[in-house]
């Protein structure tokens, strides 16, 4: 029979979880703590000090005075206490322009340029025209001396013979003109001083050729942890490029293995992007779970004793560690480490640890040592994907799970098993790809249910050519399973792709519509979990409003009428928006290729809900008694400008006007 659903308090069921999973309420706390330090006026570190010295008295003097009012007042001065140091924490973590210049600025030189010494953060990554580099400026000249300075700036080194072989921890002296980042000069645009300031850079240069010079490699002190673990990556890299795989085998290998993207091309992206499997080309929880899953399997025998259980921990956390080294540290890779290393922590010390509570730590430590990870965006679909395999993985096999015992019993349930996994964290994490990508790719699971439950297979294979001496028989023989399992995973992505209707582009999704889309989610999780009659109504009443939202968005467009005039630098762009229609009056260049203004466009041309646009060059005849066009003078509606003296004397100013 079925059972039966009983009306409960939200409280309950929040209580029992807050009580099993402690973490999650500090991870909430400093969660929120953080957000109103970047929404709310800056407080000075006085008053918080004074606040978090007032919560931490109360809180002892609670556990150790027995007096009711304290212990009522107990958990509203923990939330309290954890808000103020996330507030605390990501205010001693904000960037600033000024942060770490000596008190005379950059310095003066000839044509605006500064002679300065950095030392480099990463390892080059090669762009289509540079070398891109984060790095740390540590002496400016300056009148004649260098003063000392740590300013954190992002490098486009020109590409040449010699920027190749530039590596991390490298110092130079360079030549060039520090910048602030474009901060968004058109309407809608992204705002790349924000993205590089919560990564903890604040200015970039360009690095012409000739402009730079390497530091002897023997005065470097000798070599961190950090720098160790790049060398070992750059080391397997060329490796893999040693073997006999196509090129095209020897990006995706690397990219697997080591996060190493720099060989992949731009087709085989797309593919792997629309067929909803790109996260197997980036480094994060799910290649370390699975090396703590195949760490694991080599003690499969062993029982539940402590002593085997510490064994068989060891061993995880060192393959575990030992995989982040070999991918060179990188931040996604260390997220992930420090989260399943607590999760095989807790499955060390108890027999059943709750993983709500281990994965709320990791977050937790995460976010004091770098507040910023709450913003980037490899943080938040990690997280959200394990939450929602948590959430939902348990219902989803109860709701159709195989209950036969024949001979197909056990594939099925694997069969199943990796769908309601990959249903569960693309449910989860489909909110922000809306927001952050404004697309979708519609036939993921299918891809990974063809794909996910043999990545355990492809990683080891790589492992193994990586590992073994490629002159070898079996190293030859992993080589050509290897070049064979990569050709048969390019062979799913494109077969998907290649489906009718593979991916939704060009999805409209901001905050509000993130909040309801999360806010539906939540409660009907809330519903399967604890049968709280009231959640499913409420789920269906957030999912309502989103849908109510996007139809009032989408009944604005339709009856727009303005003219954006865009900052692109050297180049004209002025576009015109008329319901969910655009013309676009540009010059030759931009007329013969659109794209070299697409970043400037395509947050206007979301915002604007656009669906087809008209080029025209300035120098054109166009009238369709709508938006006309003559002699350098555009007309539309009440609105005329005149093109032959908005440049080259005004570039753009990158505002919105309203006819």
């Amino acid at each position: 029979m079925p059972t039966a659903i009983h009306p409960r308090p939200l409280a309950q069921p929040l209580s029992r979880l807050m009580a099993r999973a402690p973490m999650l309420r500090v991870a909430i706390a400093l969660s929120a703590g953080i957000v109103a330090a970047n929404l709310l006026p800056a407080i000075g570190a006085v008053p918080l000090w004074i606040l978090l010295s007032v919560c931490v008295a109360w809180l002892l003097l609670s556990a150790f005075v027995r007096v009711k009012w304290l212990s009522r007042m107990f958990p509203v001065v923990l939330w309290a206490f954890f808000i103020g140091l996330g507030y605390l924490v990501a205010t001693h973590h904000r960037t600033d322009p000024s942060d770490g210049l000596p008190a005379g600025g950059w310095g003066d030189m000839p044509g605006g340029q500064v002679l300065f010494q950095v030392r480099l953060d990463d390892t080059p990554r090669r762009a289509p025209k540079t070398y891109k580099v984060p790095a740390h400026v540590e002496h400016i000249w300056h009148h004649g001396t260098w003063l000392p300075a740590r300013c954190p700036i992002l490098l486009y080194i020109h590409t040449d013979s010699l920027s190749a072989f530039l590596r991390y921890a490298d110092r130079l002296t360079v030549q060039a003109r520090p910048q602030l980042p474009d901060s968004g000069r058109n309407p809608h645009q992204f705002n790349y001083r924000r993205h590089l300031l919560r990564k903890g850079i604040a200015w970039q240069a360009y690095v012409a050729h000739g402009k730079w010079q390497l530091q002897p490699r023997s005065a470097t002190p000798h070599p961190r942890l950090r720098a160790r673990a790049k060398q070992l990556q750059l080391r397997l890299v060329r490796r893999l490029q040693s073997t006999t795989l196509s090129p095209q085998h020897k990006g995706m290998a690397a990219a697997l293995l080591l996060g190493w993207r720099d060989d992949l091309d731009d087709l085989t992206l797309l593919h792997f992007r629309q067929a909803g499997i790109i996260h197997l080309l980036c480094v994060s929880g799910l290649h370390v779970g699975l090396v703590a899953w195949m760490a694991g399997l080599l003690f499969f025998p062993l029982g539940r004793l402590r002593w085997q259980r510490v064994l068989k921990g060891s061993v995880q956390l060192a393959a575990i560690w030992g995989f982040a080294f070999i991918t060179g540290l990188a931040p996604s890779t260390l997220r992930a480490a420090v989260m399943f290393t607590l999760l095989v922590l807790g499955n060390i010390i108890q027999r059943r640890p709750v993983v709500a509570n281990n994965l709320a730590a990791s977050a937790v430590l995460l976010l004091l040592l770098d507040p910023n990870l709450l913003y980037d965006v490899g943080f938040q679909l990690s997280y959200t994907a394990v939450l929602g395999i948590l959430s939902w993985q348990d219902s989803l096999w109860r709701i159709v799970a195989p209950s036969t015992e024949k001979w197909w019993y056990r594939p099925a349930r694997t069969l199943y098993g990796s769908v309601a996994i990959t249903f569960a964290a693309q449910l989860f994490t489909a909110p922000l790809q809306l927001y952050y990508f404004h697309s979708f790719s519609c036939w993921f699971f299918i891809a990974n249910l063809l794909i996910v439950p043999f990545a355990g297979l492809l990683l080891a294979t790589v492992l193994a050519v990586v590992a073994l001496p490629l002159v070898s028989p079996v190293g030859q023989g992993c080589v050509w399973l290897l070049s064979h399992e990569l050709a048969a995973v390019d062979g799913v992505a494109r077969w998907v792709a290649g489906l009718p209707g593979a991916t939704f582009s060009n999805l409209y999704c901001d905050g509000l519509l993130l909040l309801l889309l999360f806010a539906a989610l939540l409660l009907f999780t809330l519903f399967l979990h604890s049968r709280v009659r009231w959640s499913l109504p409420a789920a269906s009443a957030a999912l309502m409003l989103a849908a109510a939202y996007l139809t009032a968005v989408n009944g604005r467009a339709v009856h727009q009428h303005e003219v954006v005039i865009y900052d692109a630098g050297k180049r004209m762009a002025v576009e015109c928006f008329d319901g969910r229609r655009s013309y676009l009056v540009c010059d030759r260049e931009v007329a013969l290729n659109p794209s070299l203004v697409r970043y400037e466009r395509e947050g206007s041309l979301l915002h604007h809900r656009t669906q087809s646009t008209t080029v025209l060059p300035a120098d054109t005849v166009f009238d369709d008694g709508r938006c006309q066009l003559a002699g350098g003078i555009l007309c539309f509606g009440n609105e005329s400008v005149d093109i032959n003296a908005l440049w080259p004397h005004k570039r753009g100013s990158g505002t919105a006007v309203k006819p």
